[in-house]
């Protein structure tokens, strides 16, 4: 007789979906008449599985009518609206290629982005027209009639108004190409630590895996927080997980701190994700009083997994996971003697998991060495970047994370530290060497290492180390001027907050900076270091 399948070899075994906009018909057929988009603190409509089916066929009728076609590369830069997660859905029926787009980007990143992206259509904000007008004269930008303009337009120019394309369209849509499960569907482009962000090309069952292996794994929900903004990963994997169950994304229109825990009384949220600064947040007596079934946590600090538990009676579970792999470790439901440790947990379905030395050897358990992860669905390569897919798989299969790892004899994972050259700051993964560009092309500046600083809040900031040129002081060159010139080509979450001028930075034998030892208080620093959020030298 055979053996029943582990939970792991039924989710593997089951199939998945033909691609996204499959998984959208399944869901609007199930649950055609739950809310799908709760629009949280009165920022907009609600939207049921039926009405949201509406937007996503109107959408992919007006960019048809634009001229989008299958593996044409689409840029979205808007807020967390409900036109955002429909044009991602729209590109999938349509076998398109969404290109999400920060909104908060200078100039100078907004052009990175859609030149890199090969970027051929724009879907923007009305509210951040300005930086694309800063940058409409440069090679690689779209023009201006395959632009379209989301927001309330008085008078759109030489753009499209979405809004009136939108109203136009018919809610009927019919797919013409036919769109297989390991099309790329997304150029996400992630943080790293070789330079500027690099394009992840990601394809249907990228997102399908994940929706499927958490809604098998964790408990059905009703209200899934979704308050992150659309341009990441972590609400689209949220929409899959949503779709799968029937479940609704509860999106405000920011995230808040201060108002994290009453959003979740308020809606009725039963799962939620939870970061350092809310598990440190000032307890109250109305912590329990909840509907949560599941806190999903990425790297809490260990100490405080525990009270947030305690403090909200549920379970809290962490997981590893990055743009590459999409899931990669969980904590199961039912291990709750090991929730409370530090270890991320055990591979998830789809995926094995490897700790290797620096020859791409599996080391021995409880040995250092870094996480390789390998499985259907994972990235497929970097956009126009071979030799960064090169290296950043061993033999071709193994992917190389970059954080180094160990396991204990029962199998489960801790991870160590990290060997990529980048900084976490909250949810945030900042690459050193694109701040160290930016400061770089201040005119005053010889030299520049950015390292990153522990924070008890965000888990780290980012602290600039500069060598003037000869002939200008910190006097002459404060780190307020420093950090304005920043200002003008890095988001606000990448600029420093501490700044040090320093005669010289401790170097390699190959006479590049050595970080670690920068970061262990070698160099010779000519002042003290001056921390922008306070207004002072310490």
């Amino acid at each position: 007789m055979d053996a029943p399948l582990t939970i792991h070899q039924h989710i593997e075994a089951e199939e998945l979906p033909p691609n996204l906009g499959s998984l959208l018909d399944q869901a609007i057929a199930r649950f055609a008449d739950k809310p799908l988009w709760i629009a949280m603190e009165e920022s907009g409509p609600d939207l049921t599985y039926r009405q949201f089916g509406a937007l996503v066929a109107r959408t992919a009728n007006a960019f048809r009518d634009m001229g989008v076609r299958k593996g044409v590369h689409v840029g979205i830069m808007l807020p967390n609206v409900p036109q955002f997660l429909a044009g991602w859905l729209a590109l999938a029926r349509m076998g398109a290629v969404l290109v999400p787009i920060n909104p908060t980007y200078t100039p100078d990143e907004l052009h990175y982005m859609l030149s890199d992206g090969d970027v051929e259509f724009l879907l923007i904000d009305t509210a951040r027209l300005g930086t694309l007008q800063a940058i409409a004269d440069r090679p690689g930008v779209p023009p201006a009639s395959s632009v379209m303009v989301w927001g309330g337009v008085r008078d759109s120019g030489p753009y499209r108004d979405w809004d009136a394309m939108l109203a136009a369209a018919s809610d009927a849509f019919s797919v013409t190409d036919p769109v297989a499960l390991d099309d790329i569907i997304n150029i996400q482009y992630t943080s790293g630590s070789t330079g500027f962000p690099k394009g992840c090309l990601l394809s249907h069952r990228y997102w399908l895996t994940m929706g499927k292996v958490k809604s098998v794994l964790w408990p059905t929900f009703e209200r899934i927080q979704c308050d992150l903004p659309f341009y990441y990963m972590g609400p689209m994997w949220r929409f899959t997980l949503a779709a799968f169950q029937g479940a609704a994304l509860c999106v405000p229109p920011a995230y808040s701190l201060t108002r994290f825990v009453e959003r979740l009384r308020r809606y009725r949220i039963d799962f939620g994700w939870m970061t350092d600064p809310v598990g440190m947040l000032p307890e109250t007596p109305e912590d329990g009083d909840n509907n949560l079934k599941l806190i999903a946590i990425f790297g809490m600090s260990q100490p405080l997994r525990e009270p947030v538990a305690r403090r909200f009676k549920v379970p809290v579970r962490d997981s590893y996971g990055m743009t590459e792999i999409g899931s990669g470790l969980y904590m199961p439901m039912d291990a709750s003697h090991m929730a409370a440790t530090a270890s991320c947990g055990i591979p998830a379905p789809f995926r094995r998991c490897m700790i290797a030395d620096e020859s791409g050897n599996p080391v021995k358990p409880g040995e250092i060495g870094e996480l390789c992860v390998a499985g259907p669905g994972i990235l497929q390569g970097y956009y126009k970047k071979p030799e960064a897919t090169a290296k950043a798989f061993w033999n071709g299969t193994w992917f190389r994370t970059g954080d180094l790892f160990r396991q204990d004899e029962n199998g489960y994972f801790y991870i160590v530290g990290r060997i990529k050259d980048m900084i976490r700051r909250s949810a945030e993964n900042i690459s050193a060497i694109e701040v160290e560009a930016a400061l770089s092309a201040m005119p005053q500046i010889e030299e520049a290492a950015v390292i990153g600083v522990k924070d008890a809040l965000r888990g780290e900031e980012v602290k600039a180390c500069i060598v003037l040129k000869r002939g200008w002081t910190p006097q002459a060159v404060t780190p307020q001027m420093v950090v304005e010139h920043c200002r003008g080509h890095l988001a606000r979450f990448k600029l420093p907050r501490y700044v040090q001028f320093y005669e010289a930075l401790p170097k390699t034998g190959s006479n590049k900076v050595a970080k670690k030892r920068l970061t262990e208080g070698e160099g010779t620093p000519c002042t003290a270091t001056f921390d922008m959020t306070e207004g002072v030298w310490r």
